[in-house]
């Protein structure tokens, strides 16, 4: 309870201080985050175990808001330039990354490694601090929101490869073809689910239904998602 006190405390006067700078309130939450890792003046947590918990609990809601406001429709209608755009920043960045650790003197892998890291974007800083600055209704924010959508895909086969790399092994075509199937499967499963199952049984019940029963279901479908 300490450890929520603190973090709670700390998190509603940084982003209050960044709201006054008109600046993103997930800015204050970063900010909010250092301040209570006992890393500067503040003792910080004390049990980081619960903070892991509370953390990934956060994320889950986080997502499933941002999941709230996805619209397949739009993201088939920028796919071309969003794939495009995805692909020309990936590469860039990867090598611009790996050019950067050679400089340094690092080895091969690392600089993989770092190339991987900086060809990443974090999809929910930035739709989070769209929605601080009121721009996700601008025309621009569609195609953006496909872009992250394709870097999230290529991270996640990213993860697969380079731990093989980083072994030294050879990349396992099997395994990687399988995560990829994988991946494949569980994106159609979630746009099956989401686009046509749900929406049909909340219509079908939507007589019986009231506030504390709907958030009831709702909460239910997102860990429900999470565990599957």
């Amino acid at each position: 309870i300490s450890d929520l006190a603190l973090i709670l405390a700390v998190a509603g006067i940084t982003t209050l201080l960044f709201k006054r700078l008109k600046q993103p309130v997930v800015l204050g939450y970063v900010v909010a985050g250092f301040l209570c890792s006992g890393n500067f003046l503040l003792k910080g947590v004390s049990d980081m175990a619960n903070v892991d918990l509370w953390a990934q609990i956060g994320i889950i809601f986080l997502l499933f808001s941002l999941g709230l406001e996805f619209s397949f429709k739009k993201l088939v209608n920028v796919g071309g330039p969003a794939l495009l755009t995805a692909l020309v920043i990936i590469t860039g960045m990867m090598c611009t990354g790996f050019m950067a650790g050679k400089l340094l003197g690092w080895t091969s892998t690392d600089s993989v490694f770092l190339g991987g890291m900086l060809s990443m974007s974090s999809t929910t800083i930035i739709i989070k601090a769209f929605d601080d600055l009121n721009v996700k209704k601008q025309r621009f924010t569609d195609l953006v929101f496909g872009v992250l959508v394709v870097e999230d895909i290529v991270g996640i086969l990213l993860l697969v490869l380079l731990p093989m790399i980083a072994l030294g092994s050879d990349i396992n075509s099997e395994a990687l073809a399988l995560s990829t199937v994988k991946l494949i499967f569980f994106l159609v499963l979630c746009f099956i689910i989401g686009i046509f199952l749900v929406p049909t049984f909340l219509r079908k019940i939507t007589v019986f239904l009231n506030d504390e029963m709907l958030l009831l279901i709702t909460i239910c479908l997102c860990f429900g998602m999470v565990l599957l």
